[in-house]
């Protein structure tokens, strides 16, 4: 029997995203094989890993959760919460995942939590990466993307591009776990983060980018279809039957108004989850506001409540 090997990073505000993920995968799973399950746990608590562990009893797999050491992201800038440029350190567990995973795990999938995936885990698995280290989908928005990329190789002196320069999204990646510790990848994704700090705009998936410019095999768009690109009209062709539907950006499903595609597949799967009564939700993201004309209206409402809470804060 084969094993497939799966790993997230979460921390408890997003557990309930993770049981989405993990429903979504193990209700498509087909086939008889074995799907390990990495958790790089970054404060779950107890009452959420016994919502996680319903979830393991249902479908007969085990979570293997990971604490990080993090003295090994010493000097990763990370900002503050009073500026855009604030991230919590658990955003560049990542880049140390090949230490974080058992030796003996040679190849694995990350996923982002705000994931469901709708195919069969293994066929993604099972994807030739050519020699390559990781395998990824071209980001939306993909002409402002190249740019920024290829202006941020520039800046550190990496002037050769490949023949086709891609920026991809960092929310799924297939990774030949033996290539990525025999190339060092870890020493250079944490040395280029801690050296170009004013140089990231999307953190970690920036320093992604540049060192695997040449080293990325890419993956069909169905694999990492980002919802939010379909409003936004950022691709330049709709996928008509997503494999794994990535919920990125600025709206999400789990709102109470939510004007995103495949919102309604989104619930169902967080219907079959212990968190099925106990919904993480906002009020209204931006593109049910923007649908029906009432962004400003609500940006105004927003931004006062914001106001008014900072104010009445201890």
């Amino acid at each position: 029997m084969k094993t497939v090997a799966v790993v997230f990073a979460s921390s408890d505000n997003y557990a309930m995203l993770l049981g989405v993920a993990l429903c979504s995968i193990f209700e498509n799973k087909k086939g008889n094989y074995h799907v390990s399950v990495y958790v790089i746990d970054a404060g779950i608590s107890a009452k959420n890993k016994e919502r996680l562990k319903v979830l393991e009893k249902r479908y007969g797999f085990a979570i293997n959760y990971i604490l990080p050491d993090k003295k090994l992201f010493e000097n990763i800038p990370i900002g503050d919460l009073s500026t855009r440029y604030y991230l919590p350190i658990e955003v560049y567990y990542r880049t140390a995942i090949a230490r974080l995973i058992p030796a003996d795990c040679r190849k694995l999938i990350y996923l982002d939590v705000d994931v469901i995936v709708r195919g069969d885990i293994a066929e993604l698995f099972n994807i030739s990466l050519d020699g390559k280290t990781v395998g990824a989908v071209a980001d939306c928005f993909q002409d402002l993307r190249r740019e920024h990329l290829r202006k941020l190789c520039r800046s550190v002196q990496l002037l050769e591009e490949p023949e086709k320069l891609m920026y991809f999204n960092s929310g799924v990646i297939l990774i030949d776990l033996d290539l990525w510790r025999k190339r060092g990848i870890e020493e250079k994704l944490l040395n280029f983060i801690r050296e170009n700090p004013d140089k990231l705009w999307f953190a970690d998936q920036d320093a992604l980018n540049v060192v695997f410019l040449n080293d990325c095999k890419e993956l069909a768009i169905k694999y990492n279809f980002i919802a939010a690109a379909i409003v936004e009209e950022a691709y330049e062709h709709n996928e008509p039957d997503p494999f794994i539907i990535h919920f990125a950006a600025g709206g999400k499903p789990w709102y109470i108004l939510s004007a995103l595609p495949y919102r309604s597949e989104y619930m169902y799967y967080v219907g079959k989850t212990p968190w099925r009564n106990k919904k993480y939700r906002k009020p209204m993201d931006i593109y049910f506001a923007k649908k029906y004309h009432i962004y400003f209206v609500m940006w105004t409402v927003w931004s006062a409540y914001k106001k008014i809470k900072k104010y009445f804060a201890p």
